[in-house]
């Protein structure tokens, strides 16, 4: 399998939380420090709203781009060993995470929570211990993946069709879970839900409905794709 990461965006994009994340917290510490002063109680407000959202802003950087492994390092252990013929884009496409091969155009979600998931149907919630509650403020929130996926699907499909109409590949997406300590509860979720030791046979399941791809297919998409590798 191939790999194929946009590492100018994963870099860039760690240098954003690197950098907001230092001026956030001084921002905060200026603001705390004139707080004392009752003349600069106003500034001292803004500074700490100010601090405070540079500083989340910087948090998410730093979990999602600085933190390793990243989403596109955990699909690649667990996808190594496919045959030549997969390849995985990464941070190109509008779906950050995209595998073309033989057995289809798949989408991964791939989420960083750790903890107790619980997913029925289309509704999603989690269940947080004291761990969880003390580092919530530094991760992105849980959300609705069903629906994110379907999104990325939705906008991923959108750009092929706008670029080669003749073109209607079946996606098949998964929301795949990475953290070791994640414990999924699921009730006939809507889209498959996965940890990363379930994706190859995922890959490798037949698809019910027209989800293989023809090698005319496949290779019109990888030169499409292609085209957003610079």
């Amino acid at each position: 399998m191939e790999v194929l990461v946009n590492t100018q965006l994963v870099s860039r994009r760690a240098k954003i939380g690197k950098y907001a994340s230092l001026i956030g917290l001084a921002i905060l510490a200026g603001g705390l420090v004139a707080s004392f002063n009752p003349q600069y109680v106003y500034l001292s407000f803004g500074a700490l709203i100010a601090g405070f959202l540079l500083s989340q802003i910087g948090n998410y950087n730093l979990v999602r781009w600085g933190r390793r492994p990243r989403a596109d390092e955990v699909l690649a252990k667990a996808l190594k060993g496919l045959d030549r013929k997969f390849r995985l884009y990464n941070y190109y496409l509008p779906a950050a995470h995209v595998l073309l091969g033989p057995t289809g155009l798949f989408v991964f979600l791939v989420k960083p929570h750790s903890g107790q998931i619980y997913c029925a149907g289309r509704r999603w919630r989690r269940k947080m211990g004291l761990g969880q509650i003390l580092v919530f403020f530094g991760q992105e929130a849980l959300g609705n993946p069903t629906v994110e996926l379907e999104l990325e699907i939705k906008q991923l499909a959108k750009w092929i069709a706008e670029r080669q109409p003749d073109l209607h590949p079946t996606i098949r997406g998964a929301v795949v879970f990475s953290h070791p300590r994640v414990e999924l509860h699921l009730e006939e979720p809507a889209v498959p839900v996965l940890q990363p030791n379930q994706l190859k046979l995922f890959i490798r399941r037949p698809a019910k409905e027209n989800g293989y791809l023809s090698a005319e297919e496949r290779r019109a998409l990888a030169a499409l794709f292609d085209q957003t590798i610079k």
